[in-house]
């Protein structure tokens, strides 16, 4: 390369290396001169060194994925060989290799013929010169460009919403004391061409650029790539925009190429700089020859890729509007008397479909507004649909679905197999190890894959994790496109090797969550790294194994859905946690796994039981109870014991669940698992205390610390801690029993268990209360039920607005304990807890009495 650019550079040739771009196989530009002057044409060059390009009669450049680029590019292309033994340079014309074959080589052949060296450059520059000519001449008529001047009193744009920090950035970067250069990137419709309207109409922006805003369309993502413009038939309109007289304009693009230069140094020297917007441009051939060489003039581009690297540009990345954005973009297309933008909850759902992407809320607002008799909830019901989408986001002559197909198009060939098959991916977010499964390489190769990819504005990355996500439409668009192009086998090995990676991550992370992680060193170090793995892959791993489950990978299935509920359930999802479990329960079915089935149920069992559908879990846990006693399954059998006596003791009474309890301790002390022996005494103890039993409560609760300890389960300690600080609270033991708290509060917040932590504030109110600390008790009891109004929890909510009835009871305020009373009666009653019902019904008349 620095042979290379050395020997050009020696004869007056301007040389851009290109740093990071999109892989199109070209490392330099060179933009041709000629007695000093720029003539207007420019080539590419892509270099190659190392004994593997040596060939026994010259040398050999591989042409990989870069045929349709080399040949078909607005730069025509040449390689360059460099011989590190002899230290010479070796030259072909890559495009008109191609040009002249009927099906693109392997290799193409450099010629020692062909040397390029101080005796031979001259005649190297003067090929490549005649031959784009040539090229361009015929490629003129079927391209176009427009060019216009911003005037001052140009209106500024209707219905432009929000981008308040991107305009202030860009105003910023081209009001410096020199010209700023700024490319504005991001994915097809997300408003770049609106945001450089809008920035560069502001007055500030005006008075930077005197000689006035010049804006030029480079149709680089035109459906038709011959459209594309070029420098050769861009000169001509700017030379007339600049002022020049159509007579004064030359006929070749040389000369015009020379006019339009000597024209921005002349603007530049007499004080009025302008400022040059390029708009739509897909290469950087487009445009760099147009680009000013004053740093006075500035310079805006916007892309859908990132263009790679020219020095002296800055970059602002595009991102789509928040939903506040949406809400007022669908406001103003609609018009304040649209009676259908007044349902706020169905707008916002039409934006979150929309994935708040200004091309695609315009095109359903336009839909709208033309069909008054849709309504919002019409026009959901058609987006719901994934596979439909695309269809229904298409008004007139314009569709997402086009704009995304023309990015596409416009993709690096050896890029569009990859972005295709990213959507086997079962969610449009994903980690590099995750890509990395799903396209069958290794890590390093998908991560440069995804960066090129980015570079393209089809994924992005996450500012804070080494993660990348598609934008919904632009996966859906993948999704279809990965339909065409890859088979159903194809996809379900991708799949199956996601699969894998989650299957593993996932079961590490659950055994970190119960206590006992796996590997060593552990591929999880805590709960907190665990249940952070959880937060950031949850979706994924839901929707592999719905997935799974669709496709009859039901090992796949069963697995991923019980690695879920233990971290579901410390983040307090109850209803997914449901869902995972009767997927699981699916996947058992279809493998005929009697045991698996007993474990889902009686997952399923203790979500209907969290839901408060006790008659529900009662019969669940029931029928996972039979069938695990009808196999043998004793450990099955253990797990549903428990968790029937938790139901039992809530739907029916505390008393009830001590029998079934009971038979939990014996079947779990005969299958010797200490997890199970811990669980079962920890709930027979909390239904001794419930029923008045507090020595029994004490004994059984102190047994289960032990077992706990021996299973690592510190969850389990905790709850077991806590139950025995309310048991030693009511025997009037308050010392012993608040120290048991603190122990609980210690071990809960180790596994991060938000939900624990507060039942543990409900258990050290109640006390508080008989210790007659009101206030402390108040503050307990206050948090305890914000977090569970918050996440749903109606048992635990009303336990705590019982407590709170007693606490302002207590203190004399009946009018307010009242009202804590009754609200504890209506949601025990709605969630068919009667004896909870009762009770508190009990403690309101007590008080009205008195």
């Amino acid at each position: 390369m620095n042979a290379l650019r050395t020997l050009l550079e020696d004869h007056d040739q301007i040389v851009q290396e290109i740093d990071g771009g999109n892989d199109y196989g070209e490392d330099l530009f060179v933009m041709l001169t000629k007695d000093g002057e720029r003539t207007g044409v420019a080539i590419a060059i892509q270099v190659k060194s190392g004994e593997k390009y040596k060939r026994a009669h010259g040398y050999a450049i591989p042409v990989d994925g870069h045929a349709n680029d080399w040949k078909n590019g607005l730069l025509p292309v040449l390689g360059v060989v460099f011989d590190v033994a002899t230290r010479q340079l070796f030259w072909a014309n890559l495009t008109e290799r191609l040009e002249s074959s009927e099906e693109a080589p392997n290799w193409i052949a450099v010629p020692r013929e062909q040397e390029l060296n101080e005796n031979t450059i001259q005649s190297f520059l003067a090929l490549a010169h005649t031959f784009v000519e040539t090229r361009s001449q015929r490629r003129i008529e079927e391209s176009s460009v427009h060019v216009s001047r911003l005037s001052a009193t140009s209106r500024i744009p209707p219905r432009f919403v929000g981008r308040v920090q991107e305009q202030q950035t860009l105003r910023d970067m081209l009001t410096t004391a020199t010209g700023g250069r700024v490319l504005v990137s991001g994915m097809a419709g997300v408003g770049k061409t609106s945001l450089v309207d809008q920035a560069v109409r502001h007055q500030d922006v005006s008075r930077a650029y005197s000689g006035g805003v010049i804006v030029v369309d480079m149709h680089g993502f035109s459906a038709h790539r011959t459209r594309m413009a070029s420098p050769g038939i861009a000169y001509a309109p700017l030379l007339s925009v600049l002022g020049v007289p159509e007579s004064e304009i030359p006929r070749t693009a040389e000369g015009q190429a020379a006019l339009y230069h000597r024209t921005l140094d002349t603007l530049n020297a007499s004080g009025s700089p302008v400022l040059m917007v390029f708009d739509n441009v897909a290469e950087l051939s487009q445009v760099a020859e147009l680009l000013p060489r004053a740093d006075a003039h500035g310079v805006v581009l916007t892309s859908r890729s990132k263009l790679g690297v020219l020095e002296g540009i800055e970059t602002i990345s595009l991102d789509c509007l928040s939903p506040e954005e949406s809400d007022i973009l669908l406001a103003q297309i609609l018009g304040p008397e649209d009676q259908r933008f007044r349902a706020s909850g169905s707008i916002r759902d039409l934006c979150t479909l929309c994935g708040h992407l200004p091309l695609a809320l315009s095109i359903s607002a336009a839909i709208l507004k033309d069909d008054v008799d849709l309504t919002t909830d019409d026009l959901l019901a058609e987006l719901r649909e994934e596979k439909r989408r695309l269809d229904v986001l298409h008004f007139g002559d314009t569709a997402v679905r086009a704009a995304l197909q023309v990015s596409f198009v416009r993709l690096d060939c050896a890029l569009r197999d990859p972005f295709c098959r990213l959507s086997i991916h079962p969610g449009s977010e994903m980690s590099e190890q995750a890509a990395s499964a799903v396209l069958g390489v290794p890590v390093p190769q998908a991560r440069s894959l995804l960066r090129r990819l980015s570079q393209a504005s089809l994924v992005s990355r996450s500012s804070a994790t080494p993660r990348w996500r598609m934008h919904d439409l632009v996966y859906l668009f993948a999704a279809e496109q990965c339909q065409k192009t890859v088979s159903a086998s194809e996809s379900q090995q991708a799949f199956g090797r996601l699969a894998e990676l989650y299957y593993h991550a996932s079961l590490n992370a659950d055994l970190t969550l119960r206590g006992t992680p796996e590997g060593n060193p552990p591929q999880f170090q805590s709960a907190t790294d665990a249940l952070l793995w959880f937060d950031l892959e949850c979706a994924n791993l839901q929707a592999s194994a719905r997935f799974a489950r669709d496709i009859d990978l039901t090992e796949h299935a069963y697995s991923l859905s019980m690695h879920l509920i233990v971290y579901l359930d410390l983040r307090s999802r109850v209803t997914e946690a449901l869902q995972s479990a009767q997927i699981a329960y699916e996947a058992a079915r279809k493998e005929r796994d009697a045991e698996r089935q007993v474990r889902a149920l009686n997952n399923m069992g203790i979500g209907l039981t969290n839901q408060g559908r006790l008659a529900d879990a009662i019969r669940t846990l029931r029928k996972a109870a039979a069938i695990a006693e009808q196999i043998g399954f004793l450990d099955g059998q253990c797990d549903a014991t428990i968790s029937l006596g938790t139901a039992v003791r809530q739907h029916i009474s505390p008393s009830a669940a001590i029998p079934i309890l009971i038979d939990a301790v014996n079947l779990s002390r005969l299958n010797k698992d200490p997890n199970d022996i811990g669980a079962s005494l920890t709930n027979l103890g909390s239904a001794y205390r419930e029923s008045g039993l507090l020595h029994q409560a004490a004994t059984a609760l102190s047994a289960s610390i032990p077992y706990h300890r021996a299973s690592g389960n510190r969850r389990q300690e905790a709850s077991a801690h806590a139950g025995l600080g309310v048991a030693l609270s009511q025997l009037g033991q308050q010392e012993e029993s608040e120290d048991c708290f603190q122990r609980a509060f210690v071990a809960y917040r180790e596994v991060e268990d938000e939900a624990g932590i507060h039942l543990n504030y409900i258990n050290l109110g109640h006390t508080q209360l008989k210790a007659g600390k009101i206030n402390e008790a108040r503050t307990s009891l206050h948090q305890a039920r914000r977090f569970f109004q918050s996440n749903a929890h109606q048992h635990f909510e009303a336990n705590s607005l019982g407590l709170l009835g007693a606490a302002e009871w207590m203190s004399g305020d009946t009018s307010r304990a009242q009202a804590y009373y009754e609200e504890a009666i209506r949601i025990f009653h709605s969630i068919g807890m009667k004896e909870s019902e009762r009770e508190i019904r009990a403690a309101l008349r007590e008080m009205l009495s008195s």
